[in-house]
């Protein structure tokens, strides 16, 4: 935990939850484990209010508790989970590509919440497509998010110690995160939904007796009453990681051997273990019935793009047997290895240029160099090299050993070796990548504040114009909804413009720096 992380995590508890939660938040963050007093003394806040805000961290996964020998309840913060939040837009995106609109709704949902139960869940989401005209299947919706649970995008809250403890160590296990509640209907082919404006008091009452409606109508007791369910941020990660390495292979080679790779991921991603450097083995026979590429591709053009792929030199695919027409697994260790060296790569040629680049690249490869065989190499002259390794030296990027040919470790004669620290450098990256992530949210931020009346007055008209709407309908003039358009002068207008794309830009740099933290941070997890 870096100060930058610290300060990143700050920045989104105070965007996405408020200012107290924001204090309360960063004193976990500072001290570590503390009883509610020491937070609420450290906070200068009124216990009440520490209590909501913890029950809103907790709520969320960011803090933590226990109860030590003297029973007194410690707080802890959780600092990666805080962190997580800010790539919740990339994966409500990737639930949309996947499962729809529908399976959007319900991640968002489970977001809002950090934890939610199902029944609930699936009521809200039919609620929320009514609002927006569209018809809604609540057999659908059970079906949607029974294909996130089954495909581990979504599980069950994990039981805390004592739980664990109450419920034996035989009765749980890692199955269970993704058992679905008992006796729902997932048949998919309910009846539509049609809520009357008396079916608010039903809700209502549904929730206070623990009752459900079912697609035929019958009430029936909720059979995942107490069943939570949260985010799997590892299975997300996953996925994003196989379709980086898809992205590389694609580059290397083409789309076709791509699409075999990717059949090859999609066939092991549910039993894939997080910790193994590799994935589980694949027979040629798998691969060809479940590889769908347009034109279909015989087995032996599979076999010829596989054993370009065992023979390439970043070795991402092995072979591993002969049966099954051949048995092939991927390397995830050397993939996530591959992943980290592009961005690296790609930094110090956008930072420092092309022939720093190549000398980077050129060390990478060779592992340790003089600078005379650098300069040989490279196609550089002397003068140059000797400036663009101090360069790249100086800003931590090369590391220098010195090897003394005699005990006076006289200069000349010592051999000075350059190379590249990956691990030591992706740490160093790490860090400016929250450095600069934080600046890019405190920008945001500043931008907002000094535009906020600007911002206000906009969200003053459009409400009024909305509220306009919803009374007299279509039959709202365009003169009165002009008129009230009319109250944000060009110049307002201009002033909005402008900010709107600022606030465009620095969304997009959060997404790319976020991109290049996790590749980051996937490889320092794996090293």
């Amino acid at each position: 935990m870096t100060v930058q992380q610290k300060r990143v995590a700050s920045l989104i508890l105070r965007e996405h939850y408020g200012e107290i939660v924001e204090k309360v938040g960063t004193f976990c963050i500072a001290k570590g484990l503390r009883p509610l007093k020491d937070i609420t003394r450290g906070t200068k806040l009124p216990q009440g209010q520490v209590q909501k805000a913890l029950c809103c961290l907790i709520q969320h996964h960011f803090v933590t508790f226990e109860v030590n020998k003297r029973n007194v309840t410690l707080y802890n913060a959780w600092i990666s989970n805080i962190l997580l939040r800010l790539r919740a837009p990339r994966y409500i995106y990737c639930v949309k590509s996947l499962f729809g609109y529908t399976g959007e709704l319900i991640i968002d949902e489970i977001f809002q919440h950090g934890s939610s139960i199902m029944s609930t869940v699936v009521d809200k989401v039919a609620r929320h497509l009514q609002e927006d005209n569209i018809d809604s299947d609540e057999d659908e919706i059970r079906v949607c998010f029974a294909d996130l649970v089954k495909n581990h995008f979504l599980q069950r809250l994990r039981p805390m110690k004592s739980e664990e403890q109450t419920m034996g160590n035989n009765s749980y296990n890692e199955d269970d995160l993704y058992a679905l509640p008992p006796g729902m209907n997932l048949q998919g082919h309910g009846s539509k939904r049609k809520r009357s404006t008396g079916d608010e008091g039903q809700t209502a009452k549904r929730q206070k007796t623990g009752a459900s409606y079912t697609a035929g109508g019958r009430s029936s007791e909720l059979s995942d009453d107490g069943i939570l369910w949260q985010v799997n941020f590892a299975r997300f990660h996953q996925h994003f990681i196989d379709e980086n390495i898809v992205t590389v292979v694609t580059k290397k080679v083409d789309k076709f051997a791509g699409e075999i790779v990717k059949t090859m991921l999609k066939l092991t991603e549910l039993a894939r273990d997080p910790l193994s450097p590799t994935s589980q083995t694949v027979s040629l026979h798998e691969i060809s019935q479940n590889l769908s590429v347009t034109p279909k591709m015989e087995k032996a053009q599979i076999v010829q793009y596989l054993s370009l792929l065992t023979d390439e030199k970043d070795n991402l695919v092995s072979k591993t047997g002969e049966s099954g027409g051949g048995m092939y697994c991927i390397n995830l260790q050397k993939c996530v290895d591959t992943l980290c060296q592009n961005v690296i790569e790609s930094i110090v040629q956008e930072r420092f240029g092309s022939r720093c680049f190549r000398i980077f690249r050129l060390l990478l490869l060779k592992k340790h160099m003089e600078q005379k065989q650098i300069g040989e190499l490279a196609m550089i002259p002397s003068k140059d090299v000797k400036e663009l390794l101090y360069k790249l030296f100086a800003e931590r990027f090369i590391a220098l050993q010195e090897i003394p040919r005699a005990s006076d470790y006289a200069p000349s004669r010592t051999v000075y070796l350059f190379s590249v620290n990956l691990p030591q450098l992706s740490r160093m990256l790490l860090e400016k990548s929250y450095q600069a992530l934080g600046n890019l949210m405190s920008r945001r931020e500043t931008e907002i504040q000094e535009h906020r009346r600007l911002i206000e007055k906009k969200e003053r008209v459009e409400a009024t114009i909305n509220t306009l709407k919803a009374q007299h309908g279509e039959e709202t003039s365009e003169e009165a909804i002009a008129e009230l358009r009319e109250l944000i002068i060009p110049a307002e207008q201009e002033q909005l413009k402008k900010l709107k794309l600022s606030l465009a830009k620095l969304d997009q740099s959060e997404l790319q720096v976020d991109e290049t933290i996790f590749i980051l941070s996937q490889y320092i997890s794996s090293h």
